[in-house]
């Protein structure tokens, strides 16, 4: 039979013995602590641009190209009727033998017409009888005017105070009466010239 041994420790030593295992493990160093993780700093990312879309060309609007007005064709003037002339003279100039006046053809409508050539002329006795026929002038060409409203054009009558064919005196004048080219009335002019050597030029 085995027999255990039982010692007895006095109370003071078994005192003294617990204080020095406290002690012991209080002045025991503590095991190293590892270093607290750094606080991670998040990095933010820059905010990513908002993509602009390009600007849109706006195509300007289609235009229908107007066709220019088309042109009247031109008028062509007519020839200058009775009603659209005033027919006119001037005071009777003297230079030696001759005798000279101008007569003018005024344009009284409203629109363009035409005079062309000679007028017609004859001097006249007081009851109307034709002592002569104005003999027409000779001329290069034919005029041909285009009188505006309100254009005046001209020819003149005239005339010798002496008979070239004797060196007398002409012996009788008449009243002059004129006709304007292209027409049919007949002005009669408060003018008096010698019968002798009349002629008349053309419109000019």
């Amino acid at each position: 039979m085995k027999t255990t041994l039982i010692l007895a420790v006095p109370a003071t030593v078994l005192a003294v013995l617990l204080t020095g295992c406290t002690s012991d493990r209080a002045d025991a160093p503590a095991p190293a602590s590892s270093p607290a993780p750094s606080p991670t700093t998040a990095v933010s990312s820059p905010a990513p641009s908002p993509t602009v879309a390009p600007p849109t060309t706006m195509a300007p609007p289609a235009t229908t190209a107007t066709p220019p007005p088309s042109e009247a064709p031109p008028v062509t003037p007519v020839a200058c009727g009775d009603d659209d002339l005033d027919v006119a003279a001037g005071p009777v100039a003297e230079d030696g033998a001759l005798r000279r006046v101008d007569v003018t053809f005024t344009n009284t409508s409203s629109r363009v017409c035409v005079l062309v050539s000679y007028p017609g002329a004859d001097l006249v006795t007081a009851a109307g009888g034709v002592l002569v026929h104005v003999a027409r002038r000779p001329a290069n060409a034919a005029p041909h005017l285009e009188l505006e409203p309100g254009q005046k054009a001209t020819a003149d009558v005239q005339a010798s105070a002496v008979d070239t064919a004797t060196g007398d005196p002409c012996g009788r004048t008449g009243t002059l009466v004129v006709t304007a080219p292209n027409t049919t009335e007949s002005h009669l002019l408060p003018v008096n010239l010698p019968i002798c050597d009349a002629t008349i030029s053309a419109v000019g």
